[in-house]
């Protein structure tokens, strides 16, 4: 008997509230939500809630950097330190091709969007784990209450076999 495993889909561990910023943001805004809701990363989007970029703490990092380092008195929008080359998840993925598209792009967050490129959530290395983690527990409990399989003595494996030839 073998249980069949349920993979969940992207679409099932997807942020769906997300935090999002507009090209014309400027990085100071960026640094406060950033430390304010203790993330990484936000896509960034136009009025039709399109992606356009993807903005990272690095990036953010870089920019400030500069301009204090240099004692610059600017403050730079999105849209000159944001990725242009976004990559994005897709809703209808499983587990394990989100798992191998974080690794092969080394990546840890990406926004989820549908066929037309408008923003639906965002996923990220830690929901993917999660996800995996319960997947694993999951099997694991299944193969806790595996029962043993009955051992048959030579007398009973002889008749077995005969019962199959006829």
């Amino acid at each position: 008997m073998d249980k069949e495993m349920i993979i969940p889909k992207v679409s099932e561990i997807i942020v769906k509230n997300v935090i999002a910023f507009h090209a014309d943001h400027s990085t100071s805004d960026v640094v406060r939500v950033f430390n304010e809701h203790r993330i990484s990363s936000a896509p960034v989007i136009n009025e039709s809630s399109e992606v356009v970029g993807f903005i990272s703490e690095s990036d953010s990092m870089k920019c400030m950097g500069n301009c204090l380092f240099f004692d610059e008195q600017r403050n730079p929008t999105v849209d000159s330190i944001m990725s242009k080359e976004v990559y994005t998840a897709k809703a209808e993925w499983d587990i394990f091709e989100l798992d191998n598209f974080f690794i092969e792009r080394h990546i840890r967050s990406a926004p989820v969007v549908d066929s037309e490129g408008h923003l639906m959530g965002i996923v990220t290395r830690r929901d993917a784990l999660l996800a995996l983690q319960k997947l694993l527990e999951s099997r694991s409990d299944y193969k806790k209450n595996l029962k043993e399989p009955v051992k048959l003595s030579m007398h009973q494996k002889l008749i077995m076999r005969l019962n199959n030839l006829r």
